[in-house]
């Protein structure tokens, strides 16, 4: 361990909701280096489909990362592309499978570089915080985004909007072959600073500001998870969507937070059940 890296705390949840069955899926890879690929899928297509769908993106997206887990916008759209071949790809072998989708989002962090960049195909969403503040996000390929872009709709109304859930891409179900959103700049990550990768049974609820004040607020990356969990509880009506998130907080390696202490541990991840 090198000092100047960055220590990399995870915690993750994904809940039913008001619904039968889970449709969200989240996992984390990591390699040989300082790069590690945290990822989110919100499946689509009904019991059977849309659980297949997160899941089968989840797989193919870590194992392009392992096949050449580079730090730069070129492996978030391979991770991408291979999802979404793997998606269509089943669609294709299962009747019962062909209407089935997802959304994907993603985030590339070199703890050594202190870098991260961001990746994603519908709405689920990618905040990074900085305190409350929120220095990069993620983009929704949705109608509402398309109305807000075209100057036709008010941005911070974007939750109040009857057809906000309406997607224009995502995996298996990307028509008009939309380029997914890939950060070309480096996001600059510094001890304290807050990752955020959550499905919209979660950003729907809660809004920017809130999202940043819980992360502020969480001393550790288990306190920030349980926070936004019971946000998320306080505020579901019945029948609301399958709710999930990974969390990352940034600290300090152990060799910076105290050069003198050899019992120190990977600067990896540190999961939290």
């Amino acid at each position: 361990m090198n000092a100047g890296e960055l220590r990399l705390e995870s915690a993750s949840f994904s809940h039913d909701g008001g619904r039968d069955y889970n449709e969200d899926a989240v996992g984390d890879s990591d390699a040989f280096g300082a790069v590690r690929l945290f990822m989110l899928a919100d499946g689509a297509g009904g019991q059977g489909g849309g659980d297949v769908a997160a899941q089968t993106a989840i797989a193919a997206a870590r194992a392009e990362f392992m096949r050449m887990p580079a730090f730069s916008p070129d492996t978030l759209r391979r991770c991408i592309s291979s999802a979404d071949l793997a998606v269509r790809q089943k669609q294709v072998k299962e009747t019962r499978l062909s209407r089935m989708a997802s959304t994907f989002v993603a985030i590339l962090v070199d703890y050594r570089q202190r870098q991260a960049l961001i990746g994603n195909l519908g709405d689920s969403r990618c905040y990074v915080f900085r305190s409350a503040q929120v220095i990069g996000q993620s983009y929704d390929h949705s109608l509402v985004q398309r109305f807000i872009d075209a100057g036709l709709y008010p941005a911070e109304r974007l939750r109040e909007h009857p057809k906000r859930n309406v997607l224009y891409a995502s995996l298996g179900a990307n028509e008009e072959s939309v380029e997914p959103f890939v950060s070309e700049t480096p996001i600059a990550l510094l001890p304290g600073d807050g990752i955020l990768l959550c499905s919209d049974g979660v950003w729907e609820l809660i809004d920017d500001a809130t999202l940043g004040k819980l992360h502020a607020m969480s001393p550790n990356v288990a306190v920030w998870r349980d926070h936004l969990v019971a946000a998320v509880r306080g505020r579901m009506a019945p029948g609301h969507d399958n709710f999930s998130a990974l969390l990352v907080r940034c600290t300090l390696s152990a060799l910076d937070a105290d050069e003198d202490d050899q019992r120190t541990m990977p600067p990896m991840s540190l999961q939290v059940a």
